[in-house]
């Protein structure tokens, strides 16, 4: 695939605005990796990246000049874009090239609006000397299920998190704001309840480090701060890792599960999942409904009844794989696009 990339739309100061994959590729001697590779010709590419977030054009009062240059290169080949943070930003409904996004309600989305993966650090790699050893494991009778991160009881933090979310939600309704609607909730309290519910059955081991603050306050060095290895030392110690929704509707925590070989117990809160039309999710992570939350000790013990020792590790080979294979940027894109040719 051979992407070519308006520069006259292109910022390279704001650089968290930039499309991941064009990123990647720019910092690269050759511009290449593989089969992805960046032309400065137009007439040789397969596909224009729209190189910043929608997010972007909106904050710079861009939006009509680049959806006048869409209309003038739509016709005939594939444009790719994206969006960028926790909360996503409307985008023109006449745009028909793909979205790719980590947040967002996937029903209320249009069907090319794709789920992309939080791009990740190999942790193997950089906490654990590239040892695989670490996602062997013998595994207990009782699933342990293991969570590492913040969740609050119900507080002045809970109703500070609906207040804030209540006045975007209205801005966005009148108007006055490009952001998306986001649901009402109060995640903290959201994943303090479900922690608790996992904590009151006998039918798990819960492994839990509950933190008041996101990466427990630490603002400066978080990857070298020993909380880091605190929370993968969680996931390594653990069968199964709790996995919702922070600010974003979605969860950074999968990914980083499925990369240390352990099972992700997903909540699903109308998640836009990557690859969904290739991966049979359901195949690797405990999948929970939102609306089955109240079940999730009862699922996560029924899943693992179904398995062996033997078949749980090879589950475990099999995460690490798929985040391998088709979950980190480059492996993710060249899946994506050889499924959509």
């Amino acid at each position: 695939m051979t992407f070519y990339y308006p520069t006259v739309f292109y910022d390279k100061e704001a650089r968290w605005d930039i499309f991941p994959l064009l990123k990647s590729l720019l910092k690269l001697e050759e511009k290449c990796h593989g089969e992805l590779k960046i032309t400065d010709q137009f007439d040789k590419a397969d596909c224009v990246i729209i190189p910043m977030s929608w997010n972007y054009y909106h904050k710079k009062k861009l939006v009509d000049k680049l959806m006048t240059y869409y209309h003038g290169v739509a016709e005939g080949i594939l444009v790719i874009s994206f969006v960028f943070g926790d909360i996503g930003v409307l985008v023109p409904k006449e745009f028909n090239g793909y979205v790719f996004r980590t947040s967002g309600r996937k029903t209320k989305l249009g069907p090319n609006h794709k789920g992309m993966p939080v791009f990740i650090e190999d942790p193997i790699l950089e906490h654990y000397n590239e040892d695989l050893d670490v996602i062997n494991k013998v595994i207990s009778v009782k699933p342990k299920v293991g969570f590492c991160g913040q969740a609050v009881k119900f507080g002045i933090q809970s109703l500070k998190e609906l207040v804030k979310t209540t006045l975007k939600n209205v801005l966005s309704i009148c108007g006055l704001s490009k952001k998306n609607t986001e649901a009402l909730i109060s995640t903290t309290y959201f994943r303090w309840k479900i922690l608790k519910k996992i904590q009151q059955s006998d039918k798990v081991t819960s492994n839990f480090i509950l933190r008041r603050h996101y990466r427990a306050g630490i603002k400066q060095n978080k990857d070298k701060h020993p909380t880091t290895l605190e929370f993968y030392e969680n996931i390594k110690n653990s069968d199964y890792i709790v996995c919702m929704r922070g600010a974003g509707n979605f969860s950074k925590r999968f990914y980083e599960t499925l990369a240390m070989g352990r099972i992700p117990v997903f909540i699903n809160t109308n998640c836009l999942l990557p690859l969904d039309n290739k991966i049979d999710w359901k195949q690797h992570v405990v999948w929970i409904e939102y609306g089955e939350r109240h079940l999730i000790a009862k699922k996560v013990y029924e899943f693992h009844k179904k398995h062996t020792k033997t078949s749980l590790n090879d589950l475990f080979l099999a995460n690490r794989n798929l985040w391998q294979n088709q979950l980190q940027l480059y492996s993710f894109f060249n899946s994506f696009f050889n499924e959509n040719q």
